[in-house]
C-alpha cells in the first residue's frame, strides 16, 4: 500500500522538473550607458531594465530580441541618431551626457530570472 504513495510525489516532481524544461522565457531590454575616461577605462552606468514579452520557447524569444533590436535601431536611424546593430544589441551616439554611447540590449532569460536582481552583469 505505500506504493502508490510514493509514485504520486515522484510523478509530481517529473512532472514540475518537465515544465522547467520547457518553462517560458522572458525578453528583456536593458539600456545602459558608457563613458571612456582620459585612461581608456570604460565606466559603464545601467539606466534600465524592462520587461517586453513572454514567450513559450528560447528559440522564440531570441527571434523576437534580434527584431526588437531592429526596429530600436530603425527608430533611432530614422531620427538621425547613429547607431550601429550587432545581433540583438544596439549601440549609438549620446551627446547631452558625459555617457557618450548608450546601448539598448534585448536579453533572454527563463520566466523565473529577474536580471534586475543579478548582483553583477
Amino acid at each position: 500500500m505505500t506504493a502508490p504513495y510514493l509514485l504520486v510525489p515522484l510523478a509530481l516532481l517529473i512532472s514540475a522538473a518537465t515544465a522547467h524544461a520547457k518553462g517560458a522565457w522572458a525578453l528583456w531590454k536593458h539600456s545602459y550607458e558608457v563613458w571612456v575616461d582620459s585612461n581608456k577605462v570604460d565606466h559603464r552606468r545601467d539606466v534600465a531594465w524592462k520587461k517586453i514579452a513572454a514567450t513559450a520557447a528560447k528559440s522564440d524569444c531570441q527571434d523576437r530580441s534580434v527584431n526588437e533590436a531592429r526596429a530600436e535601431y530603425d527608430g533611432l536611424t530614422g531620427e538621425g541618431i547613429r547607431a550601429i546593430l550587432t545581433g540583438s544589441t544596439v549601440g549609438f551616439d549620446q551627446r547631452t551626457t558625459r555617457f557618450t554611447q548608450g546601448y539598448r540590449s534585448f536579453e533572454c532569460y527563463p520566466d523565473t530570472v529577474d536580471p534586475r536582481r543579478a548582483k553583477e552583469r
